[in-house]
């Protein structure tokens, strides 16, 4: 058995063995992850104009303190900003349904004080004419954390 041939073998055997072999991501999800990674991109930049492009038109977004915008007051709002040091995701999970898939995790930063902040999130995403778009989001501050 050629060298070349027999280095893939036994990586396939590693992943076989780890249960990752079976883990391949749709293409939908690969989608939805890049787009996942780049609203957070986008937040800690204030790049408005990536929003506009992620944010479908009935865009209708949750704010952790309960108050309720649409897409004009949430690009309003993403001109400033945050304020979040070292921004991290975890335990991201996608849930595809069709034409539209739940994108959440939670997030971890520190204020500029040093305040530690978590918070959940719930994104829903809809296909339409072929491409993804945001439609819902909620952000829910994680109590204590």
């Amino acid at each position: 058995m050629p060298r070349s041939l027999l280095s893939l073998v036994a990586v396939f055997a590693l992943f076989a063995a780890s249960g990752r072999a079976a883990e391949v991501a749709s293409p939908d999800e690969v989608a939805l992850r890049q787009m996942n990674d780049d609203y957070v991109k986008a937040f800690l930049a204030s790049d408005v104009a990536r929003f506009k492009t992620l944010l479908a038109d009935d865009f209708t977004g949750v704010l952790a303190s309960g108050r309720v915008i649409d897409k004009a007051e949430f690009l309003r709002e993403a001109k400033e900003r945050p304020d979040a040091r070292d921004l991290r995701l975890h335990e991201v999970v996608i849930r595809i349904y069709g034409d539209s898939a739940l994108v959440g995790g939670f997030v971890t930063y520190s204020r500029s004080t040093g305040a530690p902040v978590t918070t959940r999130y719930s994104t829903l995403y809809v296909r339409r004419s072929g491409s993804w778009s945001v439609v819902f989001v909620q952000w829910t501050r994680v109590a204590g954390a």
